[in-house]
């Protein structure tokens, strides 16, 4: 069974043989140079992808207001 999907930049819509696509390293979307958000030497799909390789996930107890300490 042949596969049919074909890879395509999330920011501009290239598609693989347009463009040379790269993975996101956070949420695995396909993206070119042209629309990669750089951040400390390293390249992603999006900034909130960067912000989340950088800072990780938000561990703010006011974040759930059901916690109870």
């Amino acid at each position: 069974m042949s596969s049919t999907y074909e890879r395509s930049c999330v920011g501009c819509g290239s598609a693989e043989q347009d463009a040379q696509l790269e993975r996101c390293p956070i949420c695995s979307k396909h993206f070119c140079s042209d629309c990669a958000y750089r951040a400390s030497g390293r390249r992603f799909c999006s900034d909130s992808c960067a912000r989340t390789y950088n800072y990780g996930e938000s561990d703010d107890d006011n974040e759930n207001p059901d916690y109870d300490d």
